[in-house]
């Protein structure tokens, strides 16, 4: 939904509303934004202090979900979309509480787990049927190593054990080694 532009004039009448009935259209319009309700949560209620314990949750989710889906996997398609939904709880995460080291944590138990869980699903399914899987894992990867980019370089060697493991686990299937090749991702200079 595009952003509507305030005139002065209508910030000057919202300014000029009794405090209540501020508060009345304040909890109307967040009732309407989960994600800003999410964030303010996180912010005044929790004082910030919580990120932690909110991360940690996720973490147990993320593996949860994974396991339950290994007892009903289907095909390489069906867990995209399974690692889309749990992206974006991360994303939502993230947004709430601005997390950028859970951010790449996270989505580092997500590609690893799941790689680790299916690979053997995933190296043996047609190639025309992995492909779009393949291309996500890669793609969401190379968007890990430009987020690492941005974190404090001290920070970085936290993550060297994920990255292996993530080399090792691609690694074991031949198709998104291939992906990985064509889009540009070489596991070995991570750590440089």
């Amino acid at each position: 939904m595009p952003r509507t532009k305030l005139s002065p004039e209508f910030k000057e009448a919202i300014s000029d509303l009794s405090h209540k009935e501020k508060d009345k259209l304040l909890f109307r319009l967040l009732a309407k934004e989960p994600a800003l309700v999410e964030q303010l949560t996180f912010q005044l209620l929790e004082d910030g202090i919580s990120m932690e314990d909110r991360r940690n949750e996720l973490k147990e989710h993320i593996h949860n979900h994974l396991h339950q889906y290994q007892r009903i996997y289907y095909s390489p398609g069906y867990l995209m979309m399974e690692l889309r939904e749990l992206s974006g709880q991360i994303s939502r995460h993230v947004k709430a509480t601005k997390d950028k080291y859970g951010e790449i944590q996270l989505n580092f138990l997500m590609l690893n787990l799941s790689l680790e869980l299916f690979h053997q699903q995933i190296d043996t399914a047609r190639p025309h049927k992995a492909k779009t899987l393949n291309e996500y894992v890669v793609k969401r990867a190379l968007k890990l190593k430009d987020l690492l980019k941005k974190l404090h370089e001290d920070q970085h060697m936290d993550f060297w054990g994920d990255i292996e493991a993530f080399g090792e686990n691609i690694g074991k299937i031949d198709s998104m080694v291939k992906t990985a090749k064509s889009l540009g991702l070489n596991i070995n200079t991570w750590k440089n």
